[in-house]
């Protein structure tokens, strides 16, 4: 598959539209973006190559007004204005008739009708508006998500075959920028579990820590191309097989996290979530015979949306009142509490019904490399546990 157009004409009138309907439904006329997510999701451009935090704002921000005409106003400090000409000359909403100017550096947010930062309930507004997919399981945005994650796939299964042992978490790190970056992508996160940190569950480099023969090595990354996210997880036996416990208690982090992924349906409330996590485990340990795995329902965090805003729209507490979005995305990575394996996968909450779980493998025929299992009577291709080089499985 080609690597995405990073938007089209279709793909943005979809964002407006979906702008337009919800600023009208809650008495807006207007709303100012600001955010590096938001900025890429309404633009479809980079604004900045750093690790992107929701909601911190970015080098360009905009007034997109949908009513009475529509009209986008673009704002940043001076020393950037040359470049917020090219983009007001380059962009898409000149395919599309709508008005373009640029309005300094000091948006008004006293304007009436205006959604902005200053009001309570802007961060979950523009969540509700940025989060979904515009067009569902269609159109661009799908084919970059679609063609994003099987990219990233490739990617992690490329670094795992060139791991050896003795390497450094700065070489390891280094493949994996290597092989993200030639293929467009950025990188929101990327963590690795080396040598000394088979308990942590989010590895942060280390410079004593290596590669070790024999090892478990966890590598987890949060890639991104332009306003899609994926959020992946690949484990490597280094040296040998992984052994037929380790695949056991993997195979039960896979059912029960796609137990858990069900419950992703729209309108679900995140307490609710969480708290399906411990029958959800406890029922898996019982018909694995896995004693004291039910206590990973909440070793690691629940996992939760995704969306252009950052790598997670939030993680799912027990307190928590959002709701999942129709069209949203997520992703679930629990931890065992075993042997401190790992497994992930993201879906697309639909309008009714159980969930979508993406297949990253669409690239692959090599079966070594996924578990196929069943799941809402069809076949699921789900990451499991590889070998580094040209090691036999």
């Amino acid at each position: 598959m080609r690597r995405p157009m990073p938007i089209t004409k279709v793909e943005f009138c979809a964002k407006v539209k979906q702008l337009e309907d919800i600023l009208e439904s809650h008495g807006y006329t207007g709303a100012y973006l600001c955010s590096e997510g938001a900025m890429r999701w309404f633009t479809g451009m980079r604004h900045q190559v750093v690790d992107i935090s929701p909601n911190a704002p970015t080098t360009v921000q905009a007034i997109v007004t949908v009513h009475p005409q529509r009209s986008i106003s673009f704002f940043s400090e001076p020393w950037e204005a040359a470049r917020v000409g090219d983009i007001m000359a380059k962009g898409i909403w000149n395919d599309c008739g709508i008005a373009v100017s640029y309005g300094g550096s000091s948006p008004d947010f006293s304007r009436p009708g205006l959604l902005s930062p200053t009001l309570a309930g802007y961060a979950e507004l523009e969540r509700t508006i940025v989060s979904p997919l515009s067009e569902g399981t269609a159109g661009n945005q799908w084919d970059k998500l679609m063609w994003l994650i099987g990219e990233s796939r490739q990617a992690l299964v490329e670094v795992a075959r060139l791991l050896r042992p003795g390497m450094t978490g700065w070489d390891v790190r280094s493949a994996i920028y290597e092989a993200y970056h030639r293929r467009h992508i950025e990188l929101n996160l990327v963590m690795l579990g080396l040598s000394g940190m088979q308990k942590h569950a989010h590895p942060v480099i280390d410079d004593d820590s290596v590669v070790e023969d024999g090892s478990m090595v966890k590598l987890v990354v949060g890639a991104r191309y332009f306003d899609m996210i994926h959020s992946a997880s690949q484990l490597v036996a280094i040296g040998r097989k992984p052994s037929e416990r380790e695949l056991h208690v993997h195979r039960a982090l896979q059912e029960a996290t796609l137990a858990y992924a069900d419950q992703y349906r729209s309108d679900a409330v995140e307490s609710d979530l969480y708290h399906c996590l411990g029958p959800i485990f406890l029922s898996v340990a019982k018909k694995q015979a896995l004693a004291g795995f039910e206590k990973s329902a909440y070793l690691h965090h629940g996992g939760g949306p995704l969306s252009p805003l950052g790598s997670r729209d939030f993680v799912v507490t027990e307190r928590g009142t959002r709701s999942i979005f129709p069209y949203a995305q997520f992703a679930l990575n629990p931890v065992d509490a075993l042997h401190y394996l790992k497994f992930e996968l993201q879906g697309v909450t639909l309008p009714s019904g159980p969930p979508l779980i993406l297949d990253e493998f669409t690239w692959c025929d090599d079966a070594r490399l996924y578990q196929t299992v069943q799941w809402q009577s069809e076949s699921l291709r789900l990451p499991t546990i590889i070998t580094n080089g040209d090691h036999p499985q």
